[in-house]
């Protein structure tokens, strides 16, 4: 098929001046950057593109002659030369690490492991349930989709466009070794004691150093509170993460470095409101089975109302089903078994 020129096919395309009405301020291209956090650990921010999500963060540790990297940012395109150039920002290259440790297998953590355990010759550590939801079945979400009271026309347009798009996941994801409680990360800076805290993903894991009181917390605990839950592979993940709020509240820790966002403070605030968050959340859904049964579908749109957005009606729908197996879990909340499931509370609540 022809097509017409493209500016960098050599022919000069006219943009409207600065400060025109067609032309719309951009914002400056995010690029990868590194910086020192505290001596001997460094946050390398990537540019990432998810949906309100700019930004993921790697961690590299000092470690003798080399580097402890924990979490590896998406495979993308353009990726690792937003990685190789965070590296440059401290002094370090790929190759000087000596350890890939993953906090969960969601793809803006692990995606880009495979290549770099490759690169730098190195092991990737990672818990053991990464197999259970590292890759993505796009027909069984639809299902699920369907399932949930999703119309079948825009969910067909969303498969199209998501079967478009690669996973953010390199291929031949691999764990040399299992991660799991107590396990221990030996580094410059200390220790690193691996604590288990599923909920986010079953795989997800957080590193203490107990003498610095520092926490390498990934997604489970976030610069803003913003909960998202693997749901389907674990019978209660809004349950789990709750526990896994308690067993790091009593860490004590001082400075959280977290998969998004600048590494922060205030834990044990963060922590409270993650609780209060779910809480609210439960409670918004109660409030709207109280009319009568409803699909999750219909509920996400009740619960998240001006929020629930094309971009974010995936995400959203996959919270508010959380919320209900969460209930579920507690004997507040069933569904029929029709094909299109819809949600009641239970008879002693309603």
């Amino acid at each position: 098929m022809m097509r017409g020129p493209h500016p960098t096919d050599g022919e000069r395309v006219e943009r409207p001046p600065v400060g025109h009405p067609r032309r719309k301020p951009t914002r400056p291209r995010e690029v990868g950057r590194g910086e020192r956090v505290v001596p001997g650990v460094w946050r390398l921010r990537m540019p990432i593109n998810l949906p309100g999500v700019p930004h993921v963060n790697a961690w590299a540790l000092r470690a003798r002659d080399g580097l402890v990297l924990v979490d590896t940012g998406m495979y993308e395109r353009g990726s690792m030369a937003h990685l190789e150039r965070a590296f440059d920002q401290i002094g370090h290259r790929i190759e000087d690490v000596r350890l890939i440790v993953v906090t969960h297998a969601h793809p803006d953590h692990s995606g880009q492991a495979p290549l770099l355990a490759e690169r730098a010759g190195c092991e990737v550590w990672m818990h053991p349930a990464w197999t259970l939801h590292a890759t993505s079945d796009l027909d069984r979400r639809i299902e699920v989709a369907l399932q949930s009271g999703v119309p079948e026309e825009p969910l067909r347009r969303w498969a199209e466009l998501r079967r478009g798009k690669g996973t953010g996941q390199a291929e031949g994801l691999r764990a040399d070794r299992d991660l799991v409680e107590g396990d221990v990360v030996e580094t410059d800076v200390g220790a690193w004691t691996v604590v288990e805290t599923p909920g986010h993903a079953p795989s997800h894991v957080c590193l203490h150093q107990p003498g610095r009181r520092l926490l390498i917390s990934g997604d489970h605990l976030l610069g803003r509170v913003s909960p998202y839950f693997d749901v389907g592979y674990t019978p209660d993940p809004v349950g789990e993460f709750l526990q896994s709020l308690d067993k790091v509240d009593a860490l004590d820790t001082r400075l959280a470095l977290a998969g998004h966002a600048r590494p922060f403070t205030d834990v044990r605030g963060h922590i409270d409101a993650n609780r209060q968050h779910v809480a609210r959340l439960c409670d918004a859904v109660r409030d709207a089975l109280a009319d009568g049964p409803r699909t999750a579908f219909e509920l996400s749109q009740l619960v998240y109302a001006d929020r629930f957005t094309a971009d974010m009606a995936s995400w959203l729908l996959t919270m508010t089903r959380a919320w209900l197996v969460h209930l579920q879990a507690l004997g507040e909340a069933e569904h029929d078994d029709q094909p299109v499931e819809r949600w009641n509370l239970t008879s002693r609540l309603a």
